[in-house]
C-alpha cells in the first residue's frame, strides 16, 4: 500500500450519543474522499477517541478537520498530519 497523507486526530465526544457522533464523522470522512486508517475508542467517556484517516490529496485532510469543527458532538483535541515525504504538520484545533 502506498504511503498516503495521513491525519491523526484526537477527539472527545461532547454529546451523549457516541455511536451517532462516530457515524457522522466516518460518513463525512467517506464523503470527503478519505479512507479509514485506524479507530480507537476507549472504555469510558473520559478516554479520547483516536481516529486516523488517509487521503490521496493532502488538502482533503484540512477540509475534513474543518467539517469536524463545524459538526456535532465531537471536539477536536489535536490533529497531526503526516505526508508521504516523512514531514509532519500540526493542524490548528480551535
Amino acid at each position: 500500500m502506498p504511503c498516503l497523507p495521513t491525519l491523526h486526530l484526537t477527539l472527545r465526544c461532547t454529546g451523549s450519543d457516541l455511536f451517532g457522533a462516530l457515524e457522522w464523522a466516518l460518513a463525512n470522512a467517506r464523503r470527503t474522499g478519505l479512507s479509514l486508517h485506524s479507530l480507537r475508542v476507549g472504555q469510558d467517556a473520559a478516554t479520547p477517541i483516536r481516529l486516523s484517516v488517509c487521503a490521496e490529496e493532502a488538502d482533503l485532510l484540512g477540509l475534513f478537520v474543518r467539517r469536524l469543527e463545524n459538526g456535532m458532538d465531537l471536539e477536536v483535541l489535536g490533529a497531526d498530519e503526516s505526508h508521504a515525504a516523512g514531514g509532519a504538520l500540526a493542524l490548528q484545533a480551535a
